[in-house]
């Protein structure tokens, strides 16, 4: 009991005397540079203001029509393609209301000229729920990917904006490194998912 005192001891000691700081008074301080808590971040306006526009210049959104705009590349192999063409009026996207099917079907993309939506938006990516008992457990193994092919769109792929997002001209403060890698060219502007599906993660 004493030694466990002892050591409590000695370890309280060692954190007050850490913690104390002692007096800075004498230490050089014309070298420490401050920052003004209003220069901090890439928004050099009031956030507390509703009257303040706090990206500066407003974003220019593409005016473009769909089917004249120039397709964008991808940020990386097999990210979701970014809206080149103007969205007035897409929004609010819903189960029943989805303007961008009537261009992206793939029975339309051959006179529209768009991009088909994949495959993997007409799978099923979700394993069944079974009770086992009087418990509920994924008919799937371990690390098994389950697909199921549907003849519709799937009905967790409708809210395209999710994933979709339009493309403004904006100037950027911070410098982008991240360096795009592709397999092969037809990547660049397409998807192979539905065939990769299972890379990496089923055995």
């Amino acid at each position: 009991m004493i030694k466990k005192v002892l050591i409590f001891g000695f370890v309280a000691t060692l954190m007050f005397s850490s913690c104390g700081g002692g007096d800075n008074s004498g230490e050089n301080t014309n070298n420490v540079k401050s920052v003004d808590e209003e220069t901090l971040g890439l928004i050099k306006s009031d956030v507390q203001s509703d009257n303040e526009n706090l990206l500066g210049a407003m974003p220019q959104y593409s005016t473009k029509a769909p089917g004249t705009a120039e397709k964008i590349e991808r940020s990386f192999e097999n990210a979701p393609p970014m809206i080149p063409h103007m969205t007035d009026g897409f929004f609010p996207i819903t189960k029943d209301n989805n303007i961008c099917l009537t261009c992206h079907m793939p029975d339309k993309v051959a006179s529209t000229g768009a991009v088909a939506i994949p495959p993997t938006h007409f799978t099923d990516y979700r394993p069944k729920v079974v009770k086992v008992g009087d418990k509920y457990s994924v008919d799937a193994e371990e690390g098994e990917v389950v697909s199921t092919k549907l003849s519709n769109l799937s009905a967790a792929r409708f809210n395209c904006s999710q994933c979709h997002v339009p493309q403004a001209n904006v100037t950027v403060d911070i410098k982008n490194t991240f360096d795009r890698v592709f397999r092969n060219e037809a990547s660049k502007t397409g998807s192979n998912l539905n065939d990769n599906i299972k890379e990496g993660v089923e055995k």
